[in-house]
């Protein structure tokens, strides 16, 4: 059996993994924003409450186990909710320039073909 301070370690991984995921399907949502009628917008707002109640979670747990409340909001915000947002949000950016720039590329006739408009 796991203690109760082990147990509550799980909690947090379990819960740092959902933040993770969530963080990453909204800045995805961000910078592919999906066609005209998507319903990806509703999805990120249904992600958005998710990761509230994930994160108001993880502040309980760690206020088991006797941090400051000021540093549990640093651990939070600093050290994991705006580092995974940013890098995965510059990643996928790059990921976005990456594929416009291969269809463009894609897109121009080799030596020796004629343009479409031609």
């Amino acid at each position: 059996m796991l203690t109760p301070d082990q147990n509550t370690i799980i909690y947090l991984m379990f819960l740092n993994g959902i933040l993770f995921l969530g963080l990453n399907f909204i800045a995805c949502s961000i910078v592919f924003p999906g066609p005209k009628g998507s319903k990806r917008i509703g999805y990120v707002l249904i992600v958005s409450v998710i990761l509230v109640v994930s994160t108001q979670q993880e502040y309980q747990a760690l206020l088991y186990f006797n941090f400051a409340p000021d540093d549990v909001q640093k651990i939070l915000l600093f050290g994991m909710i705006f580092p995974v947002f940013l890098i995965s949000t510059v990643y996928y950016r790059l990921k976005k320039n990456h594929l416009e720039k291969n269809l463009r590329s894609r897109k121009k006739p080799s030596r020796g073909e004629k343009n479409e408009t031609d």
